[in-house]
Formats: structure tokens, C-alpha cells, sequence
């Protein structure tokens, strides 16, 4: 009687969790690509009001503040919300890909989707600059790194 490798528990609870956020991540990119001009409009406005509250709080609006609004708002425009969603929806697949092979115990997977991370962290950087791609980078470094670690400790069960 011949057994085969089975899936450690672990990884099968790895591989849900990124199908579940990949699956998310592509849905969500889909909508951010169709929604952008929207997107915009309501976050300018919501921006406004923060500042006007802030501004009417306090006699001087901090530097700091200003300055991240300031950045906020020329990062924030329909064409780089769908340049996002374009980006963000290929290192999703990536991911999902990535995550589909490592289910079937195939080492392969690991480095698409490492590389799908890579593609979730890098392209928020060039795409709005500043603070708002600093801060999009910061979750997916986050989940990129603890995936691809817990991931990495699975690597001894895939061939």
C-alpha cells in the first residue's frame, strides 16, 4: 500500500486564508477600477470636511497635517486608482495562482507568490508616491511578509 505526502493542517489553513483574501483582493480590484472616479470624489470631500473640522478645533492647522492632505490629494486621482486596481488585481491572481499550487503540494507556487506580494507592495509605491503609497505598501508588506514566512516553513512538504 503506497501513502501519499498529504497537506500538513497548517498549510491547508494557509492556502484558505489566501484563497478567501486573494479572492477579496481581486473583487475589490475590480471595483476600485469601475468605481474610481467616485472613489475620488468621495474622498476629497470626506478630506474637506476632516480639515475643516480640524481647522475649526484648533486656531492653526498642524504642518503635519496639511502635508498629508496636501499629499493625499495629488496622489489621489481616478487614473492612479485604476492604475492600483490593475496592479493590485495582477498580484492578487499571482497570489491566488500561487496559492492553488502550494494547495497541491507543488513548490512553485511559493515564488509566484512571493512575487505576487512583491507586485501588492511595490506598485503602491510607485503608483501614488508619498503617503498614501506608503501607507497601501505598509498592510501588504505586513500580510506579504508573515504569509510568506509561515509559507516558508511549509516549503519542506512541497516537491
Amino acid at each position: 500500500m503506497e501513502t501519499t505526502n498529504p497537506r500538513p493542517t497548517f498549510l491547508t489553513i494557509l492556502c484558505v486564508l489566501t484563497f478567501i483574501a486573494s479572492g477579496y483582493g481581486i473583487f475589490d480590484a475590480v471595483s476600485g477600477y469601475t468605481s474610481a472616479d467616485m472613489a475620488v470624489e468621495v474622498a476629497k470631500d470626506a478630506m474637506e470636511e476632516a480639515q475643516d473640522k480640524i481647522e475649526s478645533e484648533s486656531e492653526e492647522v498642524p504642518a503635519f497635517i496639511s502635508k498629508v492632505f496636501g499629499s493625499i490629494s495629488e496622489g489621489l486621482t481616478p487614473e492612479n486608482i485604476r492604475n492600483s486596481a490593475i496592479a493590485g488585481g495582477i498580484g492578487n491572481v499571482l497570489t491566488l495562482i500561487g496559492a492553488i499550487l502550494m494547495w497541491g503540494l507543488d513548490r512553485k507556487g511559493y515564488f509566484l507568490y512571493i512575487f505576487g506580494s512583491l507586485v501588492l507592495i511595490i506598485a503602491p509605491l510607485i503608483i501614488f508616491e508619498g503617503f498614501i503609497g506608503a501607507a497601501a505598501s505598509g498592510a501588504a508588506v505586513f500580510a506579504g511578509v508573515l504569509f510568506g514566512v509561515l509559507y516558508g516553513v511549509n516549503l519542506k512538504h512541497m516537491s
